[in-house]
């Protein structure tokens, strides 16, 4: 069997032409326990801890199948909360044929709320949308990167949505999505340039923080053809950030 590890996905040849698609995320110290870092329902923290798993997996135009969700919480009601999130993030990305499974703490009281998710997908092999730069492509980051308190008081066009993502991964010449994380756009950039064996130039005018952590993935980064730039049209903010070539 082989299995690769390529940036924070897991991808596994199961034969017949196709791949499964393996992501995970984790989110500590956010919910409404005494010691949670930021104040904020287990709603919120289960809608956007599962939206960082999905969209790995569908940003490589895998199809979710199973998603996993170990609460390190009770689950009254704590756990029920996060679940009622977690479902609520399935419903935006258009997920219902999913199976949900899980597990909670019940053996001893938590004083910070604390979650992980799994995310499994499958692809058909020549769909996957994984290390797929020919030869050259602007990188182009769509919604901002968000942490925190930013996220929840941020605007729609901040953030990327679900329906665009579908679209996108339509086209021929947008070779490739990159969902932004905790380590930001500029680290992102650098990871798909390596793993597409291509040369990285930064746009020096660039306004977005390349730095700054992306949290639950509120921006993405899609790797695209020059000409199909022109005819974008996307309802999220949109900056050019870079481009890759070969050497």
């Amino acid at each position: 069997m082989n299995v690769k590890k390529i940036r924070d996905l897991t991808l596994v040849d199961i034969g017949l032409g196709r791949t499964m698609v393996i992501a995970c995320d984790s989110c500590g110290g956010v919910g409404m326990k005494a010691h949670d870092v930021l104040q904020a329902s287990p709603f919120i923290t289960g809608k956007y801890t599962a939206r960082v798993a999905l969209l790995e997996v569908l940003c490589t135009g895998a199809e979710v199948i199973c998603l996993t969700s170990t609460i390190c919480n009770e689950m009254n009601v704590t756990g029920k909360d996060m679940i009622e999130g977690i479902k609520e993030e399935l419903k935006a990305a258009g997920i219902s044929n999913v199976v949900l499974t899980g597990s909670t703490e019940e053996n001893f009281p938590t004083e910070v709320t604390a979650l992980g998710i799994t995310a499994v997908g499958i692809i058909e092999n020549e769909q996957l949308k994984v290390n797929n730069i020919k030869n050259q492509a602007l990188l182009v980051v769509l919604g901002q990167p968000k942490v925190g308190r930013e996220v929840l008081e941020s605007k729609p066009q901040d953030r990327i949505n679900y329906n665009l993502i579908k679209r996108l991964l339509k086209e021929s010449e947008v070779y490739e999505i990159i969902p932004v994380g905790s380590r930001g756009i500029g680290y992102e950039m650098q990871e798909l340039a390596r793993n597409n064996h291509m040369k990285l130039t930064i746009n020096p005018t660039a306004k977005l923080d390349i730095a700054k952590s992306g949290g639950p993935s509120t921006s993405v980064i899609a790797a695209i053809g020059k000409e199909y730039f022109h005819q974008m049209n996307v309802d999220v903010n949109m900056e050019v950030v870079g481009e890759v070539c070969r050497d």
